[in-house]
């Protein structure tokens, strides 16, 4: 009796949980498409991402955005249909250009140039997109960890490195 009594608590307890999980992804989701320029309908939002110059994103239909993302869009970014940012996924429109620093000194030397990520895109855990780069291919798979510097044309394939570059071509 006493096991049963152990178990049916357990299930409250996981049911408990999930209600919560699912009011907190639905406040996120509300946080985000009230902030972004555009937001396409089935948004799923796990965990807290960070934005900065949210007025100048704009994220397609069905994308999936996971906890401690940070999108810096300065520049803009644009998220078509079906892309998927995992944890730790950083997109960052705005930098230092290093020949401006090292001819002007101390002056501006700030870069911006918007960041494109095409359909059906997964962006691995940690990795970061810095300013103008456009996946432009669709089915693209950054993997975890990589700094994508360069645009990437292709379609089906799996980018890697630091920096990046095309390590697998998928059929």
């Amino acid at each position: 009796m006493l096991g049963f009594i152990r178990k049916k608590i357990r299930k409250h307890k996981i049911k408990k949980i999930n209600i919560m999980q699912c009011k907190q992804q639905n406040k996120f989701k509300k946080f985000v498409k009230d902030k972004v320029a555009y937001c396409g309908d089935g948004l799923c939002v796990f965990g807290e991402p960070e934005l900065s110059y949210p007025e100048k994103i704009t994220i397609g239909k069905r994308c999936k955005i996971n906890n401690l993302v940070y999108l810096n869009a300065r520049s803009g970014i644009t998220i078509c249909d079906d892309v998927t940012l995992s944890r730790g996924v950083k997109l960052i429109s705005t930098g230092y250009d290093l020949d401006l620093f090292f001819s002007q000194g101390e002056r501006i030397h700030i870069t911006d140039k918007p960041i494109y990520i095409g359909n059906h895109c997964w962006i691995c855990a940690d990795a970061i997109i810095l300013p103008g780069v456009e996946i432009t291919g669709e089915y693209v798979v950054v993997a975890a960890g990589a700094v994508v510097t360069k645009s990437i044309k292709e379609s089906r394939v799996i980018v890697a490195g630091n920096p990046a570059r095309v390590i697998k071509k998928v059929d």
